[in-house]
């Protein structure tokens, strides 16, 4: 009997891509995909997760329950534990990969339930998405700057690394979602409002930290809101709402130079004081701490 194959980075790589082994890490991997860089044919269970973004081209992929097309212009993320395998790959295709861990991911966030929020994978839906010209690009550039940082393993490029991923995540998760929403008419009432709070959230946290803020807008209670998005979510609204603010801190505190009072002014806080106390509620960190990882 044919024994199933389980496999980290690390033995991934040393498998399929031994030549390439001595430039990659243990915890994130860029890899150009075409007819002669191509995942198994065989099918394998991954231990990480995969960013694919198809550039040109199409080749087929099994991933879980589901059979689809990495094709030209489309961005796939297919989640950790799932198996694998792909047809042989035809001579047009090309495509960019990101293998990476989520505890490196973890790393470089302080809120990891920011963290598995954007690694939530609707795991009904085919993981894949097409893209528009704009997206492409952008996804293009955010792909080339981790192959640039992987390759040089300069001092900070793994922060730099982690802050170009999120960037994909935080991009593909609105994609993701709006693509389900026009796909499928079935999808029920309590995703829509899901869906529609989370823009609401992404657009107005600055200035609407209270549910009921959000709920009003809707024409909706405040309770059926928070029930819509912990029946998808499995976390409240209000979370919601915090873990926006606190990705949008993390990010200005240990990316940018703004002052302490500048970010707290900027998320209408009361005070700096009042900042730090949420800060370190919800992180166990005080907003210098994140200065210190600089």
């Amino acid at each position: 009997m044919k024994t199933e194959k389980h496999f980290s980075i690390k033995n991934f790589m040393a498998s399929y891509y031994p030549s390439d082994l001595s430039k990659k890490g243990d915890e994130i991997v860029f890899l150009s995909l075409d007819e002669n860089h191509t995942f198994p044919e065989e099918r394998v269970q991954i231990h990480f997760y995969m960013i694919i973004a198809g550039l040109k081209g199409r080749c087929k992929i099994k991933a879980g329950s589901h059979e689809f097309l990495i094709k030209a212009n489309s961005i796939s993320i297919i989640p950790a534990a799932t198996w694998i395998s792909m047809e042989k790959t035809p001579e047009a295709f090309q495509a960019q990969a990101i293998l990476f861990d989520q505890d490196f991911l973890k790393k470089g966030l302080a809120n990891h339930e920011i963290l598995n929020d954007l690694l939530f994978i609707n795991p009904h839906y085919p993981p894949t998405f097409p893209l528009k010209r704009k997206q492409v690009a952008d996804f293009v550039y955010q792909f080339g700057k981790i192959a640039e940082e992987v390759s040089r393993q300069a001092p900070f490029g793994m922060e730099m690394i982690r802050l170009y991923l999120l960037q994909i995540l935080y991009e593909y998760n609105p994609i993701c979602e709006i693509c389900l929403l026009n796909s499928d008419t079935t999808i029920n009432r309590k995703f829509q409002i899901m869906h529609r709070f989370r823009k609401l959230v992404d657009e107005q946290f600055k200035t609407h930290k209270m549910v009921a803020d959000y709920a009003q807008q809707m024409h909706i209670s405040p309770k059926y809101l928070s029930e819509c998005v912990v029946e998808h979510l499995g976390y409240s609204a209000l979370k919601v709402i915090q873990n926006r603010i606190l990705q949008e801190a993390e990010i200005s505190l240990s990316y940018t130079d703004r002052s302490i009072k500048e970010i707290s002014n900027e998320l209408n806080f009361g005070s700096p004081a009042h900042f730090a106390r949420f800060i370190q509620l919800h992180t166990g960190k005080t907003p210098t701490d994140f200065r210190k990882k600089q």
